[in-house]
């Protein structure tokens, strides 16, 4: 049985505009109004490593698997608290019996995931969410539709792409949002004990402001396994919810982040 694996990480609607030559106009600040608090920026960001780190996907081997493994389309491996059932050669069902992962979330619900390879010998896995919910402190997430990994065995490299419809409700005890989920990432698991994350992802509601995040390659998120850490060890995340933005730093000791200059804890991984 694999461990839950922490796949997270995020990057920014904000796009900055380069000018060359000279200007006598002095550089100056951005307003503080057009900045996220830190505190809600954390907050904003751990649901976002939560769900990602703690779905199906990210404890079935996603990226270093053999090429072996990919030619011959083994089903992927299941934690104790799964149900498996309706296997075929190509595809499983996995329904999820309080399942709890590093953030303290604890998961019910059905997977279904189905493999197929590519004439070019890349893997496209799909992990269909029905009802997937995560419970915790009387809040729930609960995630529908169907995110497709496509892993190269050859680069250990992995496109992570959620179709159109994939929703993600939020309910904090008395009020349920629904936001459209969206996003366009690349795992990295070429190093050994490690796995990066870079791309983009997008939360947008029926109303109110969405909320978006873009993690640069050259600034990768990076979970560590010697590490012993549910958060990544490095990476910068560029955070907006409507106009407001922020930039995320993680580092060590685990948990740690540094938000618009402003040093946060994050909550604990057995929390």
């Amino acid at each position: 049985m694999r461990t839950w694996l922490v796949s997270l990480a995020p990057l920014t609607l904000a796009g900055f505009l380069a000018c060359g030559g000279q200007s006598n106009n002095p550089i100056v600040a951005p307003p503080a109004a057009s900045k996220l608090d830190a505190d809600l920026a954390a907050a904003l960001v751990v649901p976002f490593e939560t769900t990602e780190t703690n779905q199906a996907g990210e404890m079935d081997g996603s990226g270093p698997i053999a090429a072996g493994e990919a030619l011959s389309m083994v089903q992927p491996d299941h934690p104790a608290c799964v149900t498996v059932s309706n296997v075929t050669p190509s595809s499983v069902t996995w329904t999820f019996n309080s399942c709890t992962g590093p953030h303290g979330w604890t998961w019910n619900g059905v997977v279904v995931i189905s493999w197929i390879r590519n004439a070019d010998g890349a893997l496209l896995v799909k992990h269909d969410h029905q009802n997937f919910v995560g419970t915790k402190d009387g809040k729930t997430w609960t995630i529908n539709g169907i995110k497709d990994h496509l892993r190269n065995p050859a680069t250990k490299m992995v496109t992570l792409t959620a179709e159109p419809g994939f929703t993600k409700a939020f309910n904090d005890g008395t009020t349920t949002t629904v936001y459209t989920y969206t996003c366009a990432m690349t795992a990295d698991w070429s190093t050994q004990g490690q796995r990066k994350l870079y791309g983009t992802w997008a939360m947008t509601p029926a109303a109110g402001d969405a909320v978006s995040a873009s993690i640069a390659q050259a600034t990768a998120l990076v979970w560590d396994k010697a590490a012993g850490c549910c958060y990544p060890v490095s990476g910068t995340v560029n955070l907006a919810k409507g106009t407001k933005t922020a930039t995320i730093v993680h580092s060590l000791p685990c948990g740690t982040v540094t938000i618009n200059g402003t040093a946060k804890l994050l909550p604990s991984c057995a929390m």
